[in-house]
């Protein structure tokens, strides 16, 4: 086995914001509203206690004005250094011209977030249930492919094959799944519903993984719970296609920042050094062309 990664660390989803009330209205619906205040570059120090993090993925948060968050990203991120994935609407019949808005915005731009993860009976931030079936949705991936953006993925399992799909369709356009692909650790329907859905997803050459958000999928969750699905998505996607990420600050209400990266340090300790950099570090950069 090899040691604990101690290198450089490129944190591939992060969120950072300066709060107004009613920017982002699903800050305020949660119980106690713990995100209703600003998160920026003193907060993830804070948080990170010591990690060796040179730079991060800023990823939107759901403002209503997405030009606006994103043109504050790079200076809420201090010294890191930062690329930023926007939001804009890709069925919009305005595309284009919205993400010329976002690339003025923000120069280190690399990719778009336009959340399509939901469940049957279940809350969803999506702004549409039905959004990868949308030929126009479709048509805004195209137009994503042809700028060179990224694409983040946010879905759940059951919405895999739909996805996967569009991915086949647009071999040229790199797809990133956020969050592990929100996986349901909490009964083993859901643990196996992950891992078909993920099967499908690593059979994709242009389909990246950021493992991230694991705690908060696993109820009573330990390193040695978590080690088995963290490795398992490693071996499906390849180590040159998976990307560790701590979802701060969100993630950190389930477990603390630091504590959450010393579980990916001891799955990836099954690694080499090689390996194990790429997965902290420069796996990120490549994905995001930074």
């Amino acid at each position: 086995m090899s040691r604990l990664y101690d290198g450089p660390i490129f944190d591939a989803h992060v969120h950072f914001w300066t709060y107004r009330a009613g920017e982002r209205d699903w800050i305020e619906t949660e119980t106690g509203a713990p995100l209703a205040r600003s998160f920026a570059f003193p907060d993830y120090a804070r948080a990170a206690q010591g990690l060796a993090v040179e730079g991060v993925v800023w990823v939107e948060a759901l403002a209503k004005d997405p030009v606006a968050e994103c043109g504050d990203a790079s200076a809420l991120a201090g010294p890191l250094r930062t690329g930023v994935v926007a939001h804009a609407p890709l069925d919009a019949p305005d595309l284009e011209q919205r993400l010329d808005r976002l690339a003025a915005a923000a120069p280190t731009l690399r990719g778009i977030r336009d959340i399509a993860a939901a469940a049957p009976g279940r809350p969803s931030l999506a702004r549409r249930r039905d959004l990868l079936e949308r030929p126009a949705f479709a048509q805004g991936l195209r137009a994503l492919e042809r700028r060179g953006l990224v694409f983040d993925l946010m879905l759940e399992p059951g919405q895999m094959n739909a996805a996967i799909a569009l991915a086949a369709a647009l071999p040229k356009l790199s797809f990133v799944i956020e969050h592990a692909g929100n996986p349901d650790f909490s009964s083993i329907d859901g643990a196996r519903a992950w891992r078909d859905a993920m099967a499908v997803a690593a059979e994709r050459p242009n389909v990246a993984l950021k493992l991230s958000a694991l705690h908060c999928r696993m109820p009573n969750w330990t390193d040695e719970t978590l080690l088995d699905p963290i490795r398992w998505a490693i071996g499906r996607f390849g180590v040159e296609r998976v990307a560790f990420a701590s979802d701060f600050p969100a993630h950190d209400r389930t477990c603390p920042m630091a504590r959450a990266y010393l579980t990916f340090r001891r799955a990836a300790a099954a690694y080499g050094p090689s390996d194990q950099r790429a997965l902290f570090y420069e796996n990120a950069q490549r994905i995001y062309r930074l």
